[in-house]
């Protein structure tokens, strides 16, 4: 909601940068995601693994296009398309998410996911799940399913910060506060754990058309018990459920050495596209 209009967000791209630890270099990437209803083909296979054609069947799709700047392997764009039965706003917030390939398992039984599809260059893989439309079927495969074992690194990183910078609980905190004043709040226990925040309104920012206001954010955040420390700051907007900047630390000990290790992640939001809703 803006004002008193109401829109859902069917397109956005984001300057993303991660450096996986302080000795490592700063990976930068463009992401664009969009989302919208598509019609597919929809495959299954039987006990014997014969191929089983369920007809088109419409879907919610979410495209991810990955624009390399300064990449560890990636050299090309990269294309994932994900089909689901029903809305899903985890597919559309998360660039890509390692918990997605569970999908790929040949006993997934899920109702809702119909299937993805990987596009690199010239090599493809292809998934569609017949479950959500007859029972009693396989998943589908066609294409090189290790196509992408050569850019997982990559994949690896896409996940790592955005999940290290958006993925905690302070955004949902947020939400019950009226961020267009100004505060801030600490929270403490005897556990070590410990939280400091605050907030300033400053300024507008506009995207396709709609004027957003602005709020400027700070937080930190140490578990000490756990190793674990964080901090980030930037802008988000009240009426978005993105993030319009930021850059953030995670802070956390390598279970295997020991070592401190550093994450260090940073969005911009360039680019929105809003439908309205009647």
């Amino acid at each position: 909601m803006v004002g008193d209009e109401r829109y859902l967000i069917t397109y956005y791209k984001y300057d993303y940068r991660v450096q996986p630890n302080q000795t490592a270099p700063v990976y930068e990437y463009i992401v664009e995601k969009s989302t919208g209803k598509a019609k597919i083909h929809v495959y299954g296979q039987d006990m014997t693994g014969s191929k089983v054609d369920l007809g088109e069947k419409e879907v919610y799709e979410y495209v991810t296009v990955v624009m390399p700047v300064k990449a560890a392997v990636l050299d090309d764009k990269l294309t994932i398309r994900l089909w689901f039965t029903s809305n899903r706003s985890d597919a559309f917030l998360y660039p890509w998410d390692v918990l997605w390939m569970s999908y790929i398992s040949p006993y997934s039984q899920s109702k809702e996911f119909v299937g993805m599809k990987f596009e690199y260059k010239d090599s493809s893989f292809l998934l569609t799940n017949p479950v959500p439309f007859q029972s009693g079927l396989f998943p589908y495969f066609e294409g090189n399913q290790d196509a992408f074992s050569d850019i997982s690194e990559d994949l690896g990183y896409l996940y790592l910060g955005w999940a290290a910078t958006l993925n905690f609980g302070i955004w949902y905190e947020w939400e019950s506060y009226n961020l267009l004043v100004p505060q801030k709040g600490t929270w403490s226990d005897d556990l070590g754990h410990s939280w400091e925040w605050s907030t300033e309104p400053d300024g507008t920012v506009e995207y396709f058309g709609v004027v957003f206001k602005l709020v400027n954010f700070a937080w930190k955040y140490t578990g000490t018990a756990e190793g674990i420390s964080m901090s980030g700051k930037g802008k988000v907007s009240p009426y978005l459920p993105l993030l319009v900047e930021g850059d953030g630390h995670y802070s956390y000990k390598d279970p295997k050495t020991g070592d401190s290790l550093i994450i260090y992640a940073y969005l911009k939001l360039e680019d929105l596209r809003l439908e309205k809703v009647d």
